[in-house]
């Protein structure tokens, strides 16, 4: 007779169908544990086919030096020996025997080739078959309990409430960011029951809020190429020096600011403390300003009878909306016919490209974020294992762990290196 989950003691039941929750079915199932991965949606992995727009950017070429040196977190180097357990290698061997392919964009990232997250969802869930690992869906459990012989989950099963049994649990729920995925943070609530310490629980890759209006009157527009730096407040400053500069897209939005290079710079922020922050926007950081100046000099030469914004239609491919903003922030100086723009409006102009400033004054919520920041004390978990310290049996992995990255495959890859390496642990000790 087969394994049956609902009569016999798992040896180890993974809580979550993730990222984390499908690679620590596939690591305890191929240490040869009897092994079920409980997912409370219909299906698993609802967030990887929704990352990076939907087409999943679920890991990167980077060195396992160089992926912990610009992972973004103090504790990164805790993932290395999650990242020697389960590579990017290993993951990139694995889609493949399950005919996905992936792509490098952008330098060092990896998308899907096929452009759908949905096919890595899909490829886990039969690589988690093909191992003998079994997939619960519609199961939502209530409580992780000890039990003499381990551990007793609590909740509701397929539509039926019932206790389940299994000798090690991995809890792999996800943060608190995107609940309308499964992700609803209750591996946090089971943690504390279990004797464990939560580092705070903050957003982390989430779009920042701004105390200028105007930004939100420009919802949707997206810049490709700017350099971004946040400082902190002038009273707080130390010589100008900025707590962290990023370049790539930036998109203005209904709160204020998004797009990949503030995602990365939200980390920096949250993990600051700062009430507020200055962030310093230069829109054309491949062109010195003395030769911007000079291709604005031409340009309004060429139309002396026009308005600025309908002047610089075309400008270096600056969008319509964002030109009418330059000039309705120039006051009356923008207002005149170039005919009659000043020297003085000119390098201001120039300045507004070069340098925009903007107040930031928070974060959009937890639940907006992609990914979430705090979880577990590391002090609390063996890094070598991710088993706990305080309760033998009990292992975590992806973001229950108090490690989040930036954006280019980080946070992905430390969820299947940190679940394979948890469920390969609990499988490995329960044989």
């Amino acid at each position: 007779m087969g394994f049956n989950p609902q009569s016999d003691m798992a040896n180890v039941a993974v809580i979550g169908g993730g990222a984390a929750g499908l690679l620590a079915g596939i690591g305890a199932a191929r240490a040869g544990a009897q092994t079920v991965v409980y997912e409370r949606m219909p299906e698993p992995g609802r967030k990887i086919a929704i990352a990076g727009g939907g087409r999943c950017n679920f890991s990167n070429t980077l060195s396992q030096g160089e992926f912990v040196r610009r992972f973004g977190d103090k504790n990164a180097s805790k993932l290395g020996h999650a990242l020697r357990a389960f590579s990017s290698d290993d993951l990139i061997a694995l889609l493949a025997r399950q005919g996905v392919e992936g792509q490098v964009e952008h330098g060092f990232r990896l998308f899907t080739k096929s452009g759908r997250g949905s096919d890595v969802a899909r490829a886990l869930a039969r690589e988690l078959e093909a191992a003998g690992g079994l997939l619960v869906c519609e199961a939502r459990i209530s409580a992780v309990k000890r039990a003499p012989a381990g551990f007793v989950l609590e909740g509701q099963f397929e539509g039926h409430e019932e206790q389940r049994q299994a000798r090690m649990v991995v809890i792999c729920t996800g943060g608190l960011s995107y609940p309308a995925t499964g992700s609803t943070g209750d591996g946090y609530a089971w943690a504390r029951v279990l004797g464990h310490t939560l580092t705070p629980l903050r957003a982390a890759l989430v779009g920042l809020a701004t105390n200028e209006e105007w930004p939100r009157e420009l919802p949707g527009l997206a810049w490709p190429d700017a350099e971004v730096a946040l400082r902190a407040p002038a009273e707080k400053r130390r010589q100008g020096a900025a707590l962290q500069k990023e370049r790539g897209e930036i998109l203005f939005t209904h709160f204020g600011i998004s797009g990949p290079a503030i995602l990365d710079l939200s980390n920096v922020f949250v993990a600051s403390g700062l009430a507020l922050a200055q962030l310093d926007v230069d829109f054309f950081p491949e062109v010195p300003a003395e030769e911007l100046d000079r291709q604005l000099l031409a340009r309004l030469k060429q139309f002396p009878n026009r308005m600025l914004a309908n002047a610089l239609e075309g400008f270096r491919q600056v969008p319509a909306r964002l030109l009418e903003r330059w000039q309705k922030a120039l006051g009356p100086p923008g207002s005149v016919p170039l005919r009659h723009f000043s020297k003085g409006a000119r390098f201001k102009l120039r300045g507004l490209m070069k340098l925009t400033t903007l107040t930031i004054t928070g974060t959009r919520g937890v639940e907006h974020g992609e990914v979430t920041a705090g979880g577990v004390a590391w002090e609390e978990i063996d890094p070598a294992t991710l088993e706990s310290r305080l309760c033998a049996g009990l292992y975590f992995a992806g973001e229950m762990l108090d490690v989040a990255g930036r954006c280019g495959g980080f946070n992905l890859q430390a969820a299947f290196s940190t679940g394979f390496l948890a469920g390969r642990s609990a499988g490995r000790r329960a044989k």
